[in-house]
């Protein structure tokens, strides 16, 4: 019997399907997508609330990049490495778009995240970049 997933294990799966997205045209994603999730033995709820937000996501994912290119002075959304723009990416989605999620809760789990799956210095890369974006 599995126990239900906790917040912060749909949040990396949310980041793992984030940083997915960046390597798939959608029409691909969605089979890979498809495929993660099938190997998580998630509940029907629990896939589909993850469904859900990272539909919400990809929706804003636009504007997230506008806020991420104007705030990551001298460095182009081309040049971060992928893993620290998926948390870039999730963290001010969760920040700005998802009520659920405390803006505090957003810009910690990012930054915890980055030091699990970034480079060296990307938990500070990361939260710079976040307070900056919190803020204005």
């Amino acid at each position: 019997m599995r126990i239900e997933m906790t917040r912060r294990e749909m949040r990396e799966y949310l980041f793992c399907l984030v940083f997915q997205n960046e390597f798939y045209p959608a029409e691909e994603f969605a089979e890979q997508r498809d495929n993660y999730l099938h190997e998580r033995s998630l509940s029907e709820g629990e896939t589909k609330e993850i469904l859900d937000k990272l539909e919400a996501f990809i929706e804003y994912l636009p504007e997230i990049d506008k806020k991420i290119s104007a705030h990551s002075k001298g460095w182009k959304i081309d040049r971060i490495a992928k893993a620290e723009l998926a948390l870039l990416r999730l963290a001010v989605y969760e920040a700005l778009y998802d009520d659920s999620v405390p803006v505090g809760v957003a810009v910690n789990e990012a930054v915890e995240l980055a030091k699990q799956y970034g480079e060296e210095n990307a938990s500070a890369f990361v939260n710079g970049i976040l307070g900056k974006i919190v803020n204005e």
